[in-house]
């Protein structure tokens, strides 16, 4: 391995440099049109370059949202390319996340919709043909379309079923779960050591942390039976015990599923957001566990001198800021008041 690709870890971190801060987040918080976010954004290290063709007052709010997305994942690209990492397979884990996304666009919209909301800039680096998945007329075709790749047979199993909501959801948290432990098998060629205890760690807590979100908004929101909540979490390979993930994932109550969290080192953790017990509602506790998620990201970032780590790191915590951002460009559109679109935010 050439050094643990430290050309291309510098520039992670250079990039993660350049990322908005909290005044930033303040002043756009007080714009009052896409406009003016616009012209905000061109003016940062970050963003200038990306949209300097626009100009803002002709600026569509869904093609700067297309933008911010795509400007993310060519990101992660650039990094790739200094050392040529598309080479080995584990860098390739930001498109899979890409892939699935164009593949629940495709199984949920028709074949006119899906054109129009295609994302034709992920072709050159998709596992399947982009323009074959927008000619299928059914499922049939779309799953001879991705007929090569690891999501033909999940997609088989799902879309081939009775098509209902929590149907596609299923498909989706299976794929997901295909691409986790890809990602994890990958880590193992490409990693040792301490890199490959950090990056275990990183994705446990990370696949731990979307299970208890996901759980918590089925009990609390949907009052899903345990059936179907097992069916919507990824496969065990978290860094919680089985025993508590048992215990946790078949409370039948909100009130002892969170009893249960708070026994466990991600309960603990939410005392620095709030106290459990104080909780008004589903969205507030959300956005503390996505708060943890962002904090894990970070630390792994400061601490790992591996490429794969700080890679993986960098790319989740650069989804959260253009989250953040398209937060902030809804909020001003439906005129949101400020406090709402701040406690959406996630933040350092």
């Amino acid at each position: 391995m050439p050094n643990d690709y430290q050309a291309s870890t510098a520039a992670i971190r250079c990039a993660y440099g350049q990322r908005l801060r909290s005044s930033d987040y303040r002043d756009l918080l007080n714009l009052h049109s896409i406009p003016e976010v616009v012209q905000f954004l061109k003016e940062t290290e970050r963003y200038g370059e990306l949209l300097s063709s626009l100009e803002p007052m002709y600026t569509h709010r869904g093609h700067l949202e297309m933008l911010l997305e795509r400007g993310s994942f060519d990101r992660c690209v650039h990094f790739c390319r200094m050392e040529q990492l598309l080479r080995q397979p584990f860098f390739r884990f930001f498109v899979y996340e890409y892939e699935i996304r164009e593949l629940c666009k495709a199984a949920m919209l028709d074949n006119q919709q899906y054109i129009s909301a295609m994302n034709t800039w992920l072709t050159p680096y998709a596992s399947f043909r982009v323009d074959a998945l927008a000619r299928a007329q059914n499922d049939e075709e779309m799953i001879a379309a991705v007929s090569h790749t690891p999501y033909a047979p999940i997609l088989k199993k799902y879309l081939l079923s009775a098509r209902t909501g929590t149907t596609l959801a299923e498909c989706e948290i299976a794929m997901r779960a295909a691409a986790f432990s890809k990602l994890l098998k990958d880590a193992e060629k490409t990693l040792s050591g301490s890199d490959l205890e950090a990056f275990r760690g990183l994705v446990g807590e990370q696949i731990d942390l979307i299970n208890i979100i996901n759980a918590y908004r089925l009990i609390s929101v949907f009052h899903t039976d345990q059936e179907t909540l097992s069916a919507m979490l990824l496969p065990e390979g978290g860094k919680m015990p089985k025993r508590v993930c048992k215990e946790l994932y078949g409370a039948k109550t909100v009130d002892g599923f969170l009893a249960i969290l708070g026994t466990t080192r991600y309960g603990r953790k939410l005392g620095g957001f709030a106290a459990i017990g104080d909780i008004p509602d589903h969205v507030r506790l959300e956005h503390a566990f996505q708060t943890l998620r962002y904090q894990t990201a970070r630390r792994a970032l400061h601490f790992s001198g591996h490429a794969a780590v700080s890679l993986y790191a960098e790319h989740f915590l650069d989804q959260i800021e253009v989250r953040n951002l398209i937060t902030i460009i809804e909020g001003i559109r439906y005129q949101k008041p400020v406090s709402y679109m701040q406690s959406l935010l996630i933040t350092e």
